[in-house]
């Protein structure tokens, strides 16, 4: 039977009863139907994670009584940073999804010349959301560690803030493979939003260090593109 995970904000202690947050409960007690006395894991992003048990199905306040700590990590040997052009929302939603489901250590949403356009009275709102996907992403691939979602930033300062020792930006047009790269512990990979990164773009990446390389015959849509190179890294 696999045993549903929760993320909760706060400290945890073993042989204590904990309240979940109004939204956890909803889910656990509404969506997943789960009753009394049953298993669940709860994690607060610290690392390691906790068994529990339900102890009050209330839907809006539920309590589980914490039983022991697990000093578990399933995170990756390999520090990924994922520089993201910012695409519309549905596609920048599900990069983020898949690239913490993989086991990225960080994203940074990066403003391009080609992004969408966000509202600035939306920034902080967008920056809730993609926190919230994190979580959910976590909580369904079994990490307890939370990658860190920074704030958006242009390109430019993007790049001064990763000096990976392997620094890879995704270019369709560019004479090397990603196969020809190596990644010794840290890497950085740049992808551009809808549309790509313009030359300009990637004359700046290249002289922040990074690398031209591209990801088979084929282009890939910018959801695919991050995903499906940091897999390739982690391989």
């Amino acid at each position: 039977m696999r045993v549903t995970r929760l993320y909760y904000e706060g400290s945890i202690t073993c042989g204590k009863t904990l309240t979940l947050h109004a939204s956890a409960s909803n889910h656990l007690v509404r969506v997943l139907r789960c009753k009394i006395n049953r298993p669940v894991v709860i994690f607060n992003g610290e690392g390691g994670e906790f068994t529990a048990t339900l102890c009050d199905d209330n839907p809006k306040a539920a309590t589980v009584m914490i039983d022991e700590f697990h000093d578990i990590s399933r995170e990756s040997g390999l520090d990924i940073t994922l520089l993201q052009g910012i695409s519309r929302s549905e596609h920048m939603d599900t990069t983020i999804q898949k690239a913490t489901e993989l086991g990225v250590t960080s994203i940074i949403p990066v403003i391009c010349q080609r992004s969408a356009p966000l509202q600035q009275n939306r920034t902080q709102k967008k920056l809730e959301r993609w926190q919230q996907i994190v979580i959910s992403a976590c909580e369904q691939s079994g990490r307890n560690t939370l990658p860190a979602v920074l704030d958006l930033c242009s390109l430019k300062a993007a790049i001064s803030q990763r000096q990976s020792s392997c620094r890879l930006v995704l270019d369709p047009d560019a004479e090397q493979g990603l196969n020809s790269q190596q990644a010794p512990g840290q890497a950085a990979i740049l992808c551009g939003p809808e549309g790509g990164l313009t030359e300009d773009e990637i004359g700046v990446a290249q002289q922040g260090g990074f690398t031209r390389v591209h990801f088979g015959p084929r282009v890939l849509r910018t959801e695919t593109a991050g995903p499906a190179c940091i897999s390739a890294l982690q391989t």
